[in-house]
This record gives structure tokens, C-alpha cells and sequence, in this order.
């Protein structure tokens, strides 16, 4: 099976499928100095944010096993993707893999609008609580509200 790094963290429940899966799994941060090198090792490479997998590292990387580079998150920016592909480096990422998060998040700051929990979290921090000036706004369409 294929030895995979690790570099910028993963969900231990991933990690537990890869090696049940048969995989050799090794979760180690690498400085940019020493990544080239260490890359050699590996058939894939999974990062995050923090690991930058640039042409130089690819150049060293490409002597040895290196065949794929997973970038856990929506972006690419952190890979010279062309780069690396015109070196038989394939790259891929997780598009969707946030998009729970970023929806729970919108949904968040859409309640707190309507509520004013940001003036009423700003005012309150300068010791005032102005309560009648927080009712809110109903959130919920209705086909009445088009009419």
C-alpha cells in the first residue's frame, strides 16, 4: 500500500481508516527547507495551510516516490499545482469540505444580526443594557411577506 505524510494534521478517524485500510501513515510537520527531501520518501502528501509545496520542493520530490498531493481544504494556493502535474504530480483537494461549517456560520451571523447580539454585545461591554432596542426581526419568509 502507499506511504502517506501527514504534514499539517488529520482527523484521527481518517487516520485510523487509511491503516485499517493497509496504509503506512506518518503524521510529522516538515520546515520548508527539509520538505523537498523528506517528500521523496512518500507516494502522497496530504497538507493543510501550513505546508507550501513549492516548484523546489517538487524538483527534489519528483527523484523519489512522490505521486499525489491532497490539499485537506477548499484552495489550492499552497501547491504549484501546474508545476507539479507537468512533473507527474497529481494534485487534488477537498472542495466541499468545509461547506457545513461555512453554512452554520452564515446561518450564525444572519441570528445575530436579526437579534443585535453585535450592538447589544458592543454596548453592554460599555456597561449599558438597552434591551427594548434588541427585539429583533423575524427571520421566517411567508408568501404573506411578498404580497
Amino acid at each position: 500500500m502507499a506511504k502517506i505524510l501527514v504534514a499539517d494534521g488529520m482527523e484521527k478517524s481518517a487516520i485510523e481508516k487509511l491503516t485499517a485500510a493497509g496504509h503506512e501513515i506518518v503524521e510529522k510537520f516538515y520546515e520548508p527547507e527539509v520538505l523537498g527531501e523528506a517528500l521523496k520518501d512518500f507516494d502522497c502528501v496530504v497538507v493543510r495551510s501550513a505546508t507550501k509545496v513549492r516548484a523546489p520542493h517538487i524538483d527534489i520530490a519528483k527523484t523519489g516516490k512522490l505521486k499525489l498531493v491532497i490539499r485537506g481544504g477548499v484552495g489550492v494556493d499552497n501547491i504549484d499545482v501546474k508545476y507539479a502535474e507537468e512533473n507527474g504530480i497529481t494534485v487534488r483537494n477537498t472542495p466541499m469540505a468545509s461547506s457545513a461549517s461555512v453554512a452554520e456560520c452564515a446561518i450564525g451571523h444572519m441570528f445575530a444580526i436579526a437579534r443585535y447580539i453585535h450592538i447589544a454585545n458592543h454596548t453592554m461591554r460599555n456597561g449599558k443594557w438597552d434591551k427594548k432596542y434588541y427585539e429583533g426581526i423575524c427571520l421566517l419568509y411567508t408568501s404573506d411577506a411578498a404580497d
